[in-house]
């Protein structure tokens, strides 16, 4: 079974800022078209067998907030304008219409973030070959013998035991969780140790670029460094917690790891019930069609974006008509007692 677990709001958002001249009577289409070439593309490379995407919920953020209130308290709305996020969100709606109709499962829940339903799906399923499509910083924490990560930004597939290129350093892909926590994450106004930036975490730590580790060893080494050096402030700030809010000591390395690690995603139970049935339920196919497909391709005006081929609505929507095949014949999964 190969499954590909996407980013839903990610990918949108690439293709919304990346084919900003593609418009159709006056309305744009380029995330529209984006979304749907790419999955097209992957389902047809990695000869897939199911398609999930997840979308971050309605106020997504609740879970961490509680944890902490600064978590991404600086954000600002990425929008320029009400237009510009009025025309994000009616390409969103219009995406998620073409998914139904092209028999790819889809979850967004209230309270709750894209990367903890795709966590949960990860840690809940027995399938074996999964592809996650996304370029959170969070989600390499997921990888292992049957998870392989796609990131846009890099475009690169990383698999288990990568070396990937984070802030300018080249650490061991299953470190990232690790510095994340230490040096904190500025995207998400999560703060780490005092001083601590990447750059001094790899020269203090030069292991993270070939070995995992986790913060325990990071404590054990620091204690031995420190034996070393006991004027160097940054190591006492690591063994005693001190970030740029105060001296938090083992609180500190408790509200990150709850914010950062993935292990326990923060959803609601409502949640977990659906993820568990796009794991293992079958599709209702009532409803579903290609002339749908083929419609509102006219209408949006993708079909224009093909190429001038006879042959061209046939290659566009084949490898979808082969995913299509494999979810009616799907048996249902069992779940894990």
């Amino acid at each position: 079974m190969s499954v590909l677990l996407v980013d839903g709001d990610n990918l949108l958002t690439i293709g919304f800022y990346g084919l900003k001249n593609h418009f159709y009577k006056g309305r744009h289409i380029g995330g529209l078209y984006h979304f749907i070439n790419t999955l097209k593309r992957f389902i047809n490379e990695h000869r897939l067998d199911k398609v999930v995407v997840f979308w971050d919920g309605e106020d997504g953020a609740y879970h961490r907030k509680k944890i902490s209130h600064h978590y991404k308290a600086h954000r600002k709305n990425r929008f320029k304008t009400e237009a510009e996020e009025s025309d994000y969100n009616r390409q969103r709606i219009r995406i998620k219409q073409y998914l139904e109709e092209l028999y790819i499962r889809q979850g967004e829940y209230y309270h709750c973030e894209a990367d903890d339903n795709i966590a949960y799906y990860v840690h809940t399923t027995n399938e074996k070959k999964i592809i996650i499509y996304s370029s959170d910083g969070d989600l390499p924490q997921l990888l292992n013998d049957d998870v392989s990560i796609y990131n846009p930004s890099h475009r690169k597939l990383y698999t288990k035991g990568s070396i990937i290129t984070y802030q300018h350093e080249d650490i061991l892909i299953e470190n990232v969780k690790l510095a994340k926590i230490l040096c904190g994450d500025y995207s998400d106004n999560i703060y780490g140790i005092w001083s601590l930036g990447i750059k001094t975490f790899v020269k203090l730590y030069p292991e993270v670029r070939t070995t995992e580790l986790s913060v325990e060893d990071i404590l054990e080494k620091s204690n031995l460094l420190f034996e070393e050096n006991k004027d160097n402030k940054t190591i006492q700030n690591v063994l005693t917690g001190v970030s740029k809010l105060g001296v938090f000591g083992d609180e500190f390395y408790k509200i990150n790891q709850e914010l950062i690690d993935l292990s326990n995603p923060l959803l609601t139970d409502e949640a977990r019930t659906e993820i568990n049935d796009l794991i293992y339920e079958k599709m209702d196919t009532e409803g579903r069609s290609y002339k749908n497909t083929m419609k509102m391709m006219m209408e949006d005006g993708i079909f224009l974006l093909l190429p001038k081929r006879d042959d061209a609505w046939l290659n566009f929507l084949s490898p979808f008509l082969k995913l299509t095949r494999k979810e009616k014949n799907k048996h249902r999964f069992k779940r894990h007692k």
